[in-house]
């Protein structure tokens, strides 16, 4: 389980400086990128050595969505609606169920 948060806190970060990179125009967050990236497939790639893939993949997938949506909104002020914090809630609950 410890290599799949590592694979999540690799995703975000990957995320937020694809963000940052302006279009890979900017050189320090498109590398970054680049390198959490890498480093998230690492990590998700060992956990599957100890989860199943689809437990893996479920949680992987969904919180990595629900946890750029939440850096989206408070980190680049980007549109903060009911409909998305109640499909965030459906994606955890969805994961829960899985």
């Amino acid at each position: 389980m410890g290599y799949l948060i590592l694979s999540l806190l690799f995703a975000t970060l990957g995320n937020i400086c694809v963000k940052l990179s302006s279009g890979f125009r900017r050189f320090l967050p498109s590398t970054a990128s680049f390198g959490f990236i890498g480093l998230c497939l690492y990590f998700l790639t060992l956990s599957v050595e100890t989860l199943e893939i689809w437990i893996a993949y479920a949680v992987w997938s969904g919180v990595s969505i629900a946890a750029t949506t939440l850096f989206g909104i408070f980190l680049f002020n980007e549109e903060a609606s009911r409909k998305k914090f109640i499909s965030i809630g459906l994606i955890i609950i969805g994961v829960i169920i899985l």
